[in-house]
């Protein structure tokens, strides 16, 4: 009877772990009749859109054969725990066939909070090929006609203006090119995210990731009708000036390319193919066999994962419109440098950015070299603490497993260095005593720092990478 014991604990463990979850349930259509085909997949995913200026957090995802619609009936499962009643969550849907997009949801379908049910409906709709420019505009909710680019000169401090490029999805996802006009060193930046949009004060809200080349730029925009956009202030106010702040549309589509930038997305190699599906906009490309293309698939090999699966990835890398085997030129990520992988994590995971202060910071890489903790020591890493009462100015601990590595830092948007740190005097054995002289390096040429979902990289003066880090026990 003793034997039965365990067996029943195991039972009930796994009875309990279902009656905690619950579930959002609905159902999505369109209204085309299309049928979609073969290997094509729905999908539904529940999120917390509550911040104006970070990512949508997924909490849950269902997929399903799309030829089984529609409609397409869904239930997603989710952690009642996570549910904050002072946040707003939504649900979104969407088709993917062989050659991309298909349908989606364009407005927000809230749930569970602010008096709203557990069920809802979804109407998807049709979205035309993202490599093609002449899509078909849907004039959405929101008073937009998307897919759509906006383009603008915005005022600047110190050049002759900022031009900005705009490309808007239907199924929420953007993409950001701003050019400094004027200045002595040529500056262009990048940025692909989603939006969404706060009904109650017709806003347009990027999301872009913090440490994103584009987390200055103008967050929010007020609708003024469907072919007009006007910069608001980071806090949501209205910019009161008689300067332009407004991108406008001619209703043309027209998908810019975008220098390089940090993104995390997952990989996958088969065939002789590659794809990267970037975490943050959802959006998938082909990837060019070129730059650093290599690397990527070198890694990604050595893993020795199952035939088309995923592997989570941080990259440098452009989106570039570059001719295609058979068809029209396609929009590709071009990958500039590889900076880490992450067997075994996905973009769930990587979605909510960490934050520089205040998080735990595990070494993953040094030199471009993996760093593995050793037998009961502990593992390297460093965490920066903000001022305080005790502490007048910033500081950092750090450590490789032997001894304890202290000092001031300062950081200024991007830049960020180390002062003289101290450390205590016990005798390390190699390897760590190596390591412990390379981290004691790295920091003191540190000048700048990006941290892209939960991954923070060191960089010298010569944009150099010295160190990657990976967030660590987060809440």
């Amino acid at each position: 009877m003793t034997r039965l014991i365990p067996a029943v604990f195991c039972l009930l463990g796994v009875f309990m772990t279902s009656a905690f979850a619950e579930t959002v349930t609905g159902t999505a259509f369109y209204r085309e009749r299309i049928a979609v085909p073969p290997g094509a997949t729905f999908e539904a995913v529940l999120e917390d859109i509550s911040l104006a200026d970070a990512a949508a957090i997924e909490l849950g995802r269902v997929q399903s054969d799309g030829s089984s619609g529609p409609p397409y009936a869904f239930a997603i499962e989710y952690d009642p725990s996570a549910i904050d009643p002072a946040h707003t969550y939504s649900v979104r849907a969407r088709i993917t066939g062989p050659e991309g997009l298909m349908f989606t949801s364009d407005t927000v379908h809230t749930v569970l909070t602010r008096g709203a049910g557990q069920s809802v409906e979804l109407r998807m709709v049709r979205v035309a090929a993202r490599q093609q420019s002449d899509a078909e505009p849907v004039l959405g909710a929101h008073g937009l006609r998307l897919p759509a680019s906006f383009s603008g000169i915005l005022p600047c401090a110190d050049c002759s203006g900022v031009q900005h490029h705009l490309d808007l999805w239907p199924d929420q996802s953007y993409q950001l090119r701003r050019e400094w006009l004027g200045r002595e060193d040529p500056l262009v930046t990048g940025a692909i995210g989603r939006w969404s949009v706060a009904p109650d004060r017709g806003a347009l809200v990027l999301h872009s990731p913090r440490g994103s080349q584009a987390n200055d730029a103008p967050l929010q925009w007020q609708i003024k009708g469907p072919a007009t956009l006007r910069a608001l202030a980071a806090d949501g106010s209205e910019i009161v000036s008689d300067l332009p702040y407004e991108l406008t549309t001619d209703g043309a589509f027209d998908p810019v390319d975008l220098p390089s930038m940090p993104m995390t997305g997952s990989f996958v190699y088969f065939a002789d193919a590659a794809t990267f599906e970037h975490c943050e906009s959802g959006q998938r490309f082909g990837v060019a066999m070129q730059g650093g293309y290599l690397d990527l698939e070198r890694a990604y090999l050595a893993e020795r994962l199952a035939p088309q699966a995923p592997m989570l990835v941080v990259i440098d890398g452009q989106i570039a419109t570059l001719p295609a085997m058979e068809g029209p030129p396609q929009r590709m990520v071009v990958v500039d440098r590889l900076i880490d992988t992450r067997p075994g994590e996905d973009c769930r995971r990587d979605m909510a950015t960490a934050s520089l202060v205040n998080t735990y910071w595990k070494l993953d890489q040094l030199g471009g070299a993996e760093v593995q903790a050793q037998p009961n020591m502990r593992e390297p890493h460093i965490v920066l603490r903000a001022a305080s009462l005790d502490e007048t100015v910033p500081r950092y601990s750090a450590t490789v497993g032997c001894n304890a590595m202290s000092g001031s830092y300062e950081v200024s948007g991007t830049a960020l260095t180390f002062g003289p740190g101290m450390a205590t005097l016990m005798a390390c054995m190699s390897p760590l005593a190596e390591m412990e002289r390379d981290l004691a390096a790295a920091l003191a040429q540190t000048r700048s720092y990006r941290v892209t979902g939960q991954t923070l990289v060191l960089s010298d003066s010569d944009d150099a990478v010295l160190a990657v880090f990976r967030a660590v026990y987060l809440p």
